[in-house]
């Protein structure tokens, strides 16, 4: 991500730098400013935007002397009041033996419209804050802002965006749209560190890893060190280094789930329950695998699809638009290599067999919301119902 302005200043790679920290095509480009505001619920890309600013503004240096920085990742009023109050009095102090300095207000989470914002002694000090940056800092001296969410309307976002630059890195709120960030940034960091991925292992990648911005550049860096010299990324390299995010080891159940591996579908879910992950959402996930499966083996029985490595559709025109119509999303827009997975999956349960995990599911939500009896046991009562028969011989 660049620092947009005006004027662009070329800056070589060095030596020791992360590679979180390493600028896009080595250019950096910045505007004569006094106050950044980087807000938004990608932590990482507001960290990585923050950090570029200051590490332009404060040479290395100078950072002793230069750079402020003031936590403003607040439990109660009190500490952000704290926080507030050393900013303006940071930005009002002359810097010590030197003409410049940078004051960074980090991880303030008292700028969006909740319960820390409401309180009188907040507002009134955001609003001084405010009226100093309305004023002009002193001559040399720069405002950073970081924050998890920002109210836009507030006085202070306004102003920001007014006297200075604000960026904003938000997660979209569509599903769809959240793969298509997510599948940028993997192509932006492997770019970056010079590694390659076939279309199927960037699936596998994103599955596993998930689309938090951080998660995916942690993992490339980790695939970076145990490949040495090799730059390309096979699928076995994914699953032998990286981990799973708490949402791909959810995807993980419905996997186990979907190919009958009772074993592994009960260490994953007794895992996730540990991690506090809740049991109505990890049953509303293979709810979700279970209607996908059907689907899927509706079409294998009617000739509309065939699986295969990448499976294949041959779906009539007069059906085509009821899937377009009838499903939150269309089958048929799925990646070709999940869609292959999932017709396999589909493959090994016949209709019978999916009606009666449907209908098992649908009595352990009512026990789950209703019952006396503790939900992981619920939960691994369940799979034991969906998947302690024998395995069925695979329906072709």
């Amino acid at each position: 991500m660049l620092i947009p302005a005006c004027n662009s200043i070329r800056v070589g790679y060095r030596k020791g730098i992360p590679l979180s920290l390493l600028p896009r095509n080595g250019i950096f480009t910045c505007m004569a400013t006094a106050v950044y505001l980087i807000y938004g619920d990608d932590e990482y890309r507001v960290s990585e935007k923050a950090r570029q600013i200051v590490d332009y503004i404060v040479p290395p240096e100078d950072r002793t002397l230069a750079l402020e920085i003031i936590d403003g990742c607040c439990d109660t009023s009190a500490e952000a009041v704290q926080a507030v109050d050393r900013t303006i009095e940071a930005l009002l102090t002359v810097g010590f033996l030197c003409s410049r300095k940078t004051v960074w207000l980090r991880g303030a989470n008292f700028l969006a419209d909740g319960n820390l914002s409401r309180s009188d002694t907040i507002k009134s000090k955001l609003a001084a804050l405010t009226a100093e940056i309305k004023t002009g800092l002193p001559q040399g001296h720069t405002l950073v802002l970081t924050s998890p969410k920002v109210d836009k309307r507030s006085a202070l976002a306004k102003t920001c965006a007014k006297c200075g630059e604000t960026h904003e890195f938000s997660m979209p709120d569509k599903g769809y749209m959240v793969e298509q960030l997510a599948a940028g940034t993997l192509q932006t960091y492997l770019d970056r560190i010079g590694l390659t991925m076939s279309e199927e292992t960037r699936t596998i990648f994103l599955e596993k890893v998930g689309s938090d911005t951080r998660q995916i550049v942690n993992e490339l860096e980790k695939l970076c060190a145990y490949l040495g010299d090799r730059r390309c990324v096979e699928s076995c390299d994914v699953e032998a280094i990286t981990s799973s995010s708490r949402g791909a080891m959810a995807w993980d159940l419905a996997d186990a789930f979907g190919k009958r591996k009772l074993q592994q579908a009960l260490v994953l879910v007794r895992r996730l329950l540990f991690r506090k992950e809740s049991p109505i959402g990890l049953l509303m996930a293979l709810e979700s695998r279970i209607k996908d499966l059907m689907i899927f083996r509706e079409a294998l029985d009617r000739g509309w699809a065939r699986a295969g490595r990448n499976i294949q559709w041959k779906v009539p025109e007069d059906v085509a638009g009821l899937y377009s119509e009838a499903f939150d999303r269309d089958p048929r827009k799925t990646h070709p290599y999940r869609a292959g997975l999932l017709a396999e999956q589909a493959r090994g349960f016949s209709r019978r067999d999916l009606l009666r995990c449907k209908r098992i599911a649908g009595e352990t939500h009512k026990r789950l919301v209703s019952g006396s009896v503790p939900r992981d046991l619920t939960l691994e009562i369940m799979l034991f119902k969906l998947l302690a028969q024998q395995t069925p011989a695979q329906i072709r």
